[in-house]
């Protein structure tokens, strides 16, 4: 397996979606600073895979990136020849989803299932010929598993070799040969079963009986032949007679036929006579109908455009009666206004007369208010003055000649004289006048309103004498119009009441239209009614020929030149009518037709009668010609026919006798062989039986895959061994024992101790050793050409190496640089890294990890 190209999004660090290709890339370094991803390309890689990354086992969702609905992975991989492409996402919530796709010329789903995870797994499974565990420990090293085929669990090491070096084939041989041993012990007991059952009454001895048999079957069929060719000699010689007979029934067959044909035309020609008689009265009956319907029609026709051209229309004596109504409701509006004009003059000068009233009542209240308001500011002045004495009063009581003014603060020279306060009068007096100022106010106040009321009343009320007059005078214009025009359309003159008049004349011309569609009703009933009658003699008419026709197609003439040739008795045929006969001499035509084809049928059956006389002659001789061979009971009504069918079924019983028994011969002699070579199945049956049962028990698993495991493992620590001894600089060699890899260390005296004993560093060393020389080996170890690590990745220790061990290992993977092998080495170590033809860098951003490749490669220098 050789990953080609891997695309991620959401995954991990990879928030963003990332693609990288390794194509052109053999060996190779991926880069970054620590928790940048670079592990998280490894695990999307068995993400994609396998559904299962080793720190979060199958709870993939765990690993989206954060704030992130899904995450998703393609990966492209080669294997072999074959290239496939798989896509697998997981969301945050919900199933995780699936489509492996195969190249074929463009990408396709890999098969059914492709699409549903369970299938799509063991498609890839199968495709890359390991599981997850095999993957992780052969392919792609992550963190934590680089040395479990080291130092792991013995059976998982097994476990893993027969997955990666194809070792179940023997398995599956070894089933597939119990299979193989388990069919042929069932295949030779159910063929015993059939020798001892279907085959059991299977002899040569049965088999010579059935030919016989078959042979006698033979020899009657034949007998048989022979006598139905006699038969039907006889047949053929009665079959002229049997036609001239056939010919004799069937043509008095048709004689018969016609008679009832020529006496069902009789029968219809006769009804056709009274029915057409009947018709033809009626409808001369309805021609008179028709034609007083049309004078009457004329008439009422007549009568009515008379009246029309002397009165108008209806439509135009219904305007004209509108005219007329207009004229009467002018003439009332006439008389209404002028009552209106005279009642409007009246008002108004009953309204002029009001206005003047209010006019003086108003003056009066003006001088009546004005009078009031003086007493009103004649009564406040005295108030004031009141007020101002018992102000003084009060202050003079408390002061003396020579003191300072309390008010000025001038000094008082004289007091002044006593004066008798009249404040609560001067109050009364204010109050009675400022009522009698309200009152004057309100009694003004009220003789206005009456004033601007008279007043707004008299210019309305002239208005509407104006508005009345003008009415008169245009309703009396429209009536002198109206009165002209109904004066001209009634004559000259206008009647007193035009209403009445024009109601006359259109009563009178509503009665001549009733007239007149009541005539033209009764014209359409008559010609419907003449129309039918015509009708009713066009359907006798057509019936009439169509019984003519049948008549003609009874081909009299032919048939009974027919009966004529077959016997010279039967007469000629009358003459063909011309189809100018009326119906009643028709009728008596067919009758006499009918007659004569009867009489003729007489003598056609007594000729027939006489011929048939000589058939059972024939049947006898027919009969005897069986020569006993079947058995035949032949009654008086027995035909050559009836003879001929028995020979037939005699000679065709005798032939499916024969083929019956010479079938049983052939199959007796079949089964026979058959039996024969069951005897034969069944003795290789148990031959296979034996072969493969022993073939099973040397294929068990506890032997020869055991055996191979071995093999491969001791040769692996061997290979292991060299790569461990240039890695160690000579010191470890690699040994397998027991199910268990040590290590021999030269500088302490060769000394065998168990891998799982080594420091960190020697873990990795050995471990990396083991894991070169597996990439190496395997294809070689193999059984089949399925095994091929194409690829390795590498992601563990290089920092616990020293300097010096480490440009040991950074020379041995530079090493691994070829024969179509990808490496990839995962490291944070800078100079190892750049020491590698390319590299995938993994750079740290806020919006997650970037992917990018390059081709850089510094000199070459030793590691510090």
């Amino acid at each position: 397996m050789r990953p080609v190209s891997l695309q991620i999004k959401g995954f991990t660090s990879f928030r963003d979606e990332q693609r990288v290709d390794f194509d052109g890339l053999d060996l190779f370094a991926i880069a970054g600073p620590t928790g940048s991803g670079k592990s998280s390309m490894l695990d999307a890689m068995t993400y994609a895979l396998f559904g299962y990354v080793e720190r979060v086992g199958r709870q993939c969702s765990q690993l989206i990136s954060q704030g992130q609905p899904r995450m998703a992975v393609t990966l492209e991989f080669a294997v072999g020849e074959e290239s496939y492409r798989v896509t697998r996402t997981t969301p945050a919530r919900g199933q995780t989803r699936i489509l492996l796709e195969r190249w074929d010329g463009e990408w396709r789903q890999a098969g059914e299932g492709a699409d549903r995870v369970r299938e799509a797994d063991a498609m890839i499974r199968d495709a890359v010929g390991l599981d997850y565990e095999a993957f992780t420990r052969t392919v792609l090293l992550p963190q934590g598993k680089f040395a479990e085929f080291l130092v792991g669990d013995a059976k998982q090491r097994r476990s893993i070799l027969t997955e990666l070096l194809g070792l179940s084939l023997f398995e599956r041989l070894a089933r597939r040969a119990g299979e193989i041993k388990r069919q042929a012990d069932a295949d030779a007991r159910a063929k015993a079963g059939l020798l001892e059952t279907e085959y059991a009454g299977v002899t040569p001895d049965a088999v010579a009986e059935a030919e016989a048999f078959a042979k006698a079957a033979e020899q009657r069929e034949q007998a048989l032949v022979e006598s139905e060719g006699k038969v039907r000699g006889v047949a053929d010689r009665w079959a002229g007679t049997a036609r001239m007979l056939d010919d004799l029934r069937s043509c008095e067959r048709d004689l018969r036929d016609a008679a009832e044909a020529a006496g069902g035309v009789a029968a219809d020609l006769e009804d056709l006579a009274a029915r057409l008689a009947v018709v033809d009265a009626e409808l001369k009956d309805r021609a008179k109908a028709a034609t007083a319907a049309e004078r009457a029609n004329s008439k009422a026709a007549a009568a009515r455009e008379k009246a029309e051209a002397a009165w108008g229309r209806a439509l135009q004596l219904a305007a004209l009666r509108s005219k007329a109504e207009s004229l009467v409701g002018a003439r009332s509006a006439i008389a209404d206004a002028e009552a209106e004009v005279e009642e409007a003059i009246a008002a108004v000068d009953e309204l002029e007369a009001a206005d003047a009233e209010a006019e003086g009542v108003a003056g009066a209240a003006v001088v009546a208010a004005t009078s009031a308001l003086e007493g009103l500011e004649a009564a406040e002045a005295a108030l004031e003055e009141a007020r101002h004495q018992d102000h003084v009063a009060a202050v003079r009581g408390g002061v003396h000649v020579g003191d300072d003014c309390p008010v000025c603060g001038a000094t008082i020279e004289r007091l002044p004289r006593d004066k008798p306060v009249k404040l609560e009068q001067a109050t009364a007096a204010l109050e009675r006048a400022r009522a009698d100022a309200e009152a004057a106010r309100s009694a003004l106040t009220e003789a206005e309103k009456a004033k601007g009321a008279a007043a707004a009343a008299v210019g309305p009320a002239k208005e509407r004498v104006t508005r009345c007059r003008s009415t008169v005078a245009s309703t009396t214009k429209d009536a002198a119009h109206l009165e002209r025009e109904l004066a001209k359309a009634l004559g000259g003159k206008l009647p007193a009441d035009p209403v009445a008049t024009i109601d006359e004349r259109i009563e009178k011309l509503e009665d001549l239209d009733r007239a007149a569609d009541e005539a033209r009703d009764s014209l359409a009933t008559a010609r419907e009614s003449l129309t039918r009658a015509e009708r009713e003699r066009d359907g006798v008419a057509a019936d009439l020929a169509e019984v003519r026709g049948r008549l003609g197609a009874l081909a009299i003439v032919g048939l009974l030149d027919r009966a004529r040739a077959l016997n010279a008795e039967v007469p000629p045929a009358p003459a063909p009518p011309t189809g100018k006969e009326q119906a009643s001499t028709l009728a008596a035509a067919a009758t006499r037709l009918n007659e004569l084809l009867v009489a003729s049928a007489e003598l056609l059956s007594g000729s027939a009668a006489a011929l048939g006389e000589g058939e059972h002659e024939h049947v006898r001789e027919a009969v005897d010609h069986l020569g006993g061979l079947i058995d035949v009971d032949v009654d008086a009504g027995a035909s050559v026919a009836d003879v001929v069918d028995l020979a037939v079924a005699a000679r065709a019983a005798a032939t499916r006798d024969a083929a019956t028994a010479q079938d049983r011969a052939v199959r007796g002699a079949e089964m026979l062989a058959n039996a024969e070579a069951l005897v034969e199945q069944v003795s290789e049956h148990r031959r296979r039986v034996e072969v493969f049962g022993a073939l099973a028990g040397e294929l068990r698993a506890d032997r020869l895959v055991a055996f191979l495991q071995v093999e491969a493992l001791q040769l692996l620590a061997a290979a292991g061994s060299e790569r461990l001894a240039t890695l160690s600089l000579d010191r470890y060699r690699l040994e397998y024992e027991d199910d268990e890899f040590s290590v021999v260390d030269t500088w302490n005296g060769e000394e065998r101790r168990s891998a799982r004993t080594l420091s960190g560093g020697e873990t990795f060393l050995a471990s990396l050793a083991l894991a070169l020389a597996l990439s190496e080996q395997v294809r070689s170890l193999a059984v089949t050409d399925r095994a091929r690590l194409d690829s390795l990745f590498l992601d563990e220790g290089f920092g616990t190496l020293d300097l010096e061990a480490l440009e040991v290992v950074v020379e041995a993977i530079e090493q691994l640089g070829g024969d179509g092998r990808m490496v990839g080495v995962i490291t944070h170590i800078r100079e190892l890294a750049t020491r590698l033809p390319a590299r995938i860098e993994i750079e740290k951003s806020p919006r997650g990890s970037v992917l990018s490749v390059s081709s850089e490669q510094r000199p070459r220098r030793a590691l510090r």
